[in-house]
């Protein structure tokens, strides 16, 4: 495949990452970034890689909806919403669409610079391979720094996990894949772990008369 076709799906799976929000933000970005990241994880590491981080993308689609499925039969508990805003309100400036929309536009920029500059393993800096992985590890980065509620760090951290994990294929090739496999895991994990505390807390808690 070639390299702009790889650059191309990966931006895409950045834009979905960087965009998603609401309750099933987790499951969207994991999906799309296995999705964009999977033909360059074939191309670093094998066929063997790709359908680990496609497990991973559809483990991450599942885990969340599952989780808050099973969360949903259980009786709600006051808590933290995931997607209530903290420390700002919902049309606060710490992280609305529009500002890392911006930021990632800087992001494509400094992934650009980083292909061509950085070199990985064995990987010659100069044929920027590195753009795939560099992007979408800035975009989860982005909803970090930005982030307003607990969801929008799930997502976040979600993200990060493919990155590192498909970066980490590019570094080895098909040798480090059960290390890289436990680092993709935690996709999943925490798409899992958001589905659950959304399903148990955002409901309100029954009142229980005297």
């Amino acid at each position: 495949m070639s390299q702009p076709l790889l650059d191309l799906l990966a931006f895409a799976a950045g834009a979905v990452a960087v965009l998603a929000d609401r309750r099933w933000a987790v499951a969207a970005a994991s999906a799309a970034v296995a999705l964009g990241l999977a033909p360059a994880a074939a191309v670093y590491g094998g066929g063997w890689a790709a359908l680990v981080v496609l497990g991973a993308g559809a483990a991450g689609a599942l885990a969340g909806p599952l989780a808050a499925l099973i969360g949903d039969r259980l009786p709600a508990r006051p808590g933290l919403d995931p997607l209530q805003p903290v420390g700002a309100s919902g049309a606060g400036l710490f992280g609305p669409r529009s500002v890392r929309v911006t930021a990632s536009l800087v992001a494509l920029v400094a992934a650009s610079w980083v292909s061509f500059n950085v070199p990985v393993g064995s990987v010659a800096a100069v044929q920027g391979v590195l753009f795939p992985v560099a992007f979408v590890f800035l975009c989860g980065v982005l909803r970090i720094l930005l982030a307003r509620n607990l969801s929008d760090l799930a997502v976040g951290m979600a993200v990060i996990a493919l990155a590192v994990g498909v970066g980490w294929l590019l570094r080895g090739g098909g040798a480090p894949l059960p290390d890289t496999t436990g680092v993709i895991a935690i996709a999943p994990c925490v798409s899992a772990i958001d589905g659950w505390r959304g399903s148990r807390h955002r409901r309100p808690a029954p009142v229980v008369s005297p």
